[in-house]
């Protein structure tokens, strides 16, 4: 079986995306099978090597008609689309062929800014006539499945397979590894909150802000997030800024809290992340950050914009630290995600 994944993934680092095609490769080489994925060139990544050595036939172009013409030439069997921004390119470039096509959907448009799930001209041009030739609609989570839903695709062909992270990678951290990542970033002995900012509205950078305002000046580490929003932040606290980071993990084990005051999620992969390294986390009350946390004591929320109720839950956040403790690591994820999605190429075709 030929199985292409296109993704139109602009990260540097291989983030969560890239280990969970790595598995699938993993899979998928073991049986026989092969496997490509079409990403675009971007400067500087450094997780090529990753997938190639997990068997993963990878391919870079310039954009989504690059991707589509590539697609065309390859023959896959199963053509599975990533994101958004090469689903229409890619879906009309192979409608006449005998691929079977999933759309595998990390967000929708509750993932930006004044999000509205609804009906609209617009969203049944998507799921239901280019998305007619979808075989399956893949949500990352619950949320997202039913946001599709909400937009037309037919509830019959939405399937959600959540994402996942390697708990065996992020774990609780050894007393000297923990030491040893805040001597790294030169933090002192002040309470340390963690912050992914690249989207500042979406990411609600202007509530954190608020919230540190009513807190003891805490140390704030920024990753990826704007100047004007670090001056804002840095108003309030002691801002250490990082413009990228190969490995979110040290940064994890650093901090004392991670704030996600988010307008919107498709998942909340980092709030995943940091909960089985043990670190609690201040997040807003959103459906999708809710099913991310399951269980896990560690992660308490905050009405959506609320900065009052924000700066509350980063106080209970930080007085639980330390000691930490992650939930135990159980089984392989990764592996098990693999083979749900197997399962979805090994049903008949519609």
């Amino acid at each position: 079986m030929r199985v292409l994944h296109a993704a139109s993934f602009y990260g540097t680092a291989a983030g969560g995306f890239v280990p969970l095609i790595a598995a699938l490769a993993r899979r998928l080489n073991a049986r026989g099978d092969e496997i490509a994925l079409i990403a675009p060139h971007v400067d500087g990544a450094t997780w090529h090597a990753a997938a190639r050595g997990a068997g993963v036939e990878l391919h870079l172009v310039g954009g989504a008609g690059a991707a589509a013409q590539f697609a065309k030439a390859w023959k896959p069997e199963i053509t599975q689309v990533h994101f958004f921004g090469w689903e229409g390119r890619l879906t009309r470039a192979l409608w006449t062929s005998r691929t079977r096509l999933l759309w595998h959907v990390h967000s929708t448009v509750t993932s930006r800014p004044h999000g509205r799930v609804s009906l609209t001209p617009r969203s049944i041009a998507k799921y239901r006539l280019l998305g007619a030739r979808v075989e399956r609609f893949i949500a990352v989570s619950n949320a997202i499945g039913a946001e599709l839903i909400a937009q037309g695709a037919p509830r019959s062909r939405v399937t959600v397979v959540r994402n996942v992270v390697d708990p065996h990678r992020f774990r609780p951290p050894a007393a000297e590894e923990r030491l040893a990542a805040r001597a790294a970033l030169g933090l002192g002995d002040r309470p340390t909150v963690l912050f992914f900012g690249r989207h500042p509205q979406i990411k609600g950078a202007d509530v954190l802000a608020r919230a540190l305002a009513q807190l003891d000046r805490p140390t704030v580490v920024t990753v990826a997030t704007p100047a004007e929003t670090r001056a804002e932040l840095a108003r309030h606290a002691d801002v250490h800024a990082l413009e990228h980071v190969d490995d979110v993990v040290p940064l994890l084990w650093a901090a004392d809290a991670l704030a996600m005051p988010s307008r919107a999620e498709g998942f909340g992969l980092v709030l995943l992340e940091a909960t089985l390294t043990g670190l609690p986390v201040a997040a807003s009350d959103l459906p999708a950050l809710r099913e991310a946390a399951g269980a896990q004591a560690a992660v308490h929320f905050a009405a959506v914009g609320d900065a009052g109720a924000l700066a509350a839950a980063l106080r209970t956040a930080l007085a639980a630290n330390p000691p930490r403790r992650g939930p135990e690591a159980a089984g392989d994820p990764l592996d098990d995600w693999a083979a749900a999605i197997l399962a979805l190429y090994d049903r008949p075709a519609r």
